[in-house]
């Protein structure tokens, strides 16, 4: 009688826990998929305030961070070289700008730099080796062009650990 019901109970703890399992992996696949559209929806807002500001740096800067930020965060995810490649375009349209403010200039070689580390985060035995020096360039540069510079300073460092940790 005994062995009946620790059998019973054994199957309703089993059947609990499939059940815990399946719900935790339903919040985090919705957590996955409300993270993407969040990004997506911040682009989108970012986009329309590069539509009222065309000639100001700022939103197409934070549109490049934000694109570059989740190809580093997510270096798996299936949109990634699109990503890329639409940071690329956006890094372009900075540069067609033109920019003279020490500033400005600063963080386009910020942008330079957090480019080639995204394009290592996705492939490091390939792009490490080719664009390791041109993101440390590009970081050193806007330093050099504005030692406030925090987001350089950050992405420097992390550069740096990231490198560091892969030896």
């Amino acid at each position: 009688m005994t062995s009946q019901i620790s059998k019973a109970l054994a199957s309703t703890v089993s059947r609990r826990m499939t059940i815990l399992v399946l719900l935790v992996v339903s919040l985090l696949s919705l957590h996955a998929q409300q993270s993407q559209s969040t990004m997506e929806q911040q682009l989108a807002s970012l986009q329309r305030l590069e539509a009222l500001q065309p000639d100001s740096i700022q939103p197409k800067y934070q549109q490049a961070v934000l694109l570059l930020g989740t190809v580093c965060s997510q270096p798996q995810d299936s949109k990634v070289q699109q990503y890329i490649d639409e940071a690329q375009c956006v890094i372009q349209r900075i540069e067609a700008l033109q920019p003279t403010k020490a500033t400005d200039r600063s963080d386009l070689a910020t942008l330079h730099g957090f480019y080639y580390t995204a394009l290592i985060v996705t492939n490091p035995q390939q792009n490490g080796p080719r664009y390791y020096r041109q993101a440390l360039d590009s970081f050193d540069e806007a330093l050099k062009l504005n030692p406030k510079n925090e987001m350089a300073k950050m992405l420097l460092a992390r550069f740096n650990e990231g490198m560091n940790s892969n030896r």
